[in-house]
């Protein structure tokens, strides 16, 4: 039965807050836990708001998500048998994205590390892979050995896809086994005192890592294979991601009904640093096995990929671009009314922000169906000491393109793992979730 608008709205407005809460949430659900991406969506969460929505279609649903981080709303998707396509420019998240989207066996994955065990423990050589500035700084000799044994081992598989299950498990070994403090997203070195005391093998972690990531990615193969869903060991419908920035072009040429979603707060240098958590794993990944289309010299500087995210460059021509989005959002311009002249230009962060974010919604809009539904996961924050409300400008900004709201819901963040806040502002302990349709009706 398809559902009619009324329909949808009472559906999503009768999700219980333990739901939206994620109270509910397993942490190895959908593959999750293969590796501890920053601010990860809770595919429980989405799960009921997307399954409502489907139920307004006809035909197949097509599911886009421009910011996919670790891709669990793909996922989300997959399960239910949507077509799928995700970007990020991120290369870290489309590694995870790629192997999260891919079917694997378990006889192939135990076969690999099987493989793996015997090739790190004959392989006796003390020779270091990677070499980068500050590389001593941040790794110990002795870590620095043997993440170089795992990166010969997995480099010598034969198989891509293996390869890339592996390098995800590598990566979350990096993070581990390095001398930044994993307690923040930003990367701070540790104390002399904290690192001379840590006693870790990265070998160790890394076997430990690979049987937990093996079992969770198996569990969710299963789920998909039980649905009817995996057909000559690949996922039946479409499922792709890609590299790229969505402040500049989607690269598909598919068209969705369904976008699903979640922007960061405001710009990556003063929210979540995701370029910043991904720099240290990034330098033992090679890029010719996560995309040789990547352009962009991403272990240029630790902040190379959170300057060139939303917000993360003053834009050109500022006092025109503000005024421009200050026709689109009253809330924006009354907030920048309300600043003095020193607090607007500590705020110009907000204004790149949401000129970047304006500029990828045009991109992404082309990319959608008429009739299609969006759903935006944002928080609003503080700004010298001011609430800037994310949730209201994204709606003005979208009805400015004929775009309406048509739900709006609320959830506690009690696991997304989010800095409470910054040198330059708070985040907020609540999201809004919003519900939207593509074209306004007359």
């Amino acid at each position: 039965m398809i559902l009619s608008d009324l329909e949808i709205k009472e559906a999503l407005n009768s999700i219980s807050s333990e739901v939206l809460n994620g109270q509910n949430f397993s942490r190895k659900a959908f593959a999750r836990s293969i590796i501890n991406y920053p601010a990860m969506m809770i595919p429980s969460v989405q799960e009921p708001i997307i399954k409502s929505l489907a139920d307004a279609f006809q035909g197949e649903v097509s599911l886009f998500d421009p910011f996919m981080g670790a891709s669990n709303t793909l996922v989300t998707g997959m399960k239910y048998g949507f077509n799928v396509f995700g970007q990020d420019i991120n290369p870290l998240s489309l590694l995870i994205s790629q192997v999260k989207t891919t079917y694997y066996s378990w006889e192939e994955l135990k076969e690999a590390e099987n493989s793996l065990r015997n090739k790190v423990s004959i392989d006796s050589s003390s020779n270091r892979e990677i070499h980068f500035q500050n590389i001593d700084k941040w790794f110990k000799a002795e870590i620095q050995i043997e993440l170089s044994k795992l990166k010969r081992a997995i480099e010598s598989e034969p198989s891509l896809k293996i390869r890339k299950f592996c390098w995800v498990a590598l990566a979350e070994v990096v993070r581990l086994t390095s001398n930044d403090r994993t307690s923040t997203f930003k990367m701070h070195i540790r104390s002399n005192i904290d690192v001379q005391s840590r006693n870790l093998s990265a070998v160790e972690t890394f076997f430990t890592i690979l049987k937990r990531s093996i079992k969770d990615i198996h569990d969710y193969c299963s789920l998909l294979f039980k649905n009817g869903l995996i057909e000559d060991n690949k996922y039946k419908k479409f499922a792709e991601v890609s590299w790229g920035d969505s402040m500049e072009s989607v690269n598909t040429d598919k068209t969705f009904n369904l976008l699903v979603t979640s922007p960061p707060y405001g710009d990556n240098q003063t929210t979540v640093t995701y370029g910043q958590f991904s720099y240290l794993p990034l330098q033992w990944l090679p890029i010719e096995d996560i995309d040789v289309n990547i352009t962009m010299s991403y272990l240029k500087t630790m902040q190379e990929i959170d300057t060139n995210s939303l917000g993360g460059k003053m834009i050109p021509k500022y006092q025109e671009n503000a005024e421009m989005l200050f026709d689109k959002s009253e809330t924006l311009k009354q907030l920048f009314d309300s600043f003095d002249s020193v607090d607007k230009k500590r705020a110009r962060k907000v204004i790149n922000f949401f000129h970047d974010l304006d500029k990828s919604i045009d991109k992404i809009s082309t990319k959608l169906s008429r009739g299609a539904f969006m759903v935006w996961t944002i928080g609003n924050r503080n700004v010298n000491k001011r609430v800037v409300r994310n949730d209201l400008i994204l709606t003005e900004l979208l009805y400015s393109k004929q775009v309406e709201l048509i739900a709006d819901l609320d959830r506690d963040i009690l696991s997304k793992r989010m800095p409470s806040r910054n040198s330059f502002s708070e985040t907020m302990s609540k999201e809004k979730i919003l519900i939207f349709k593509t074209v306004i009706s007359a």
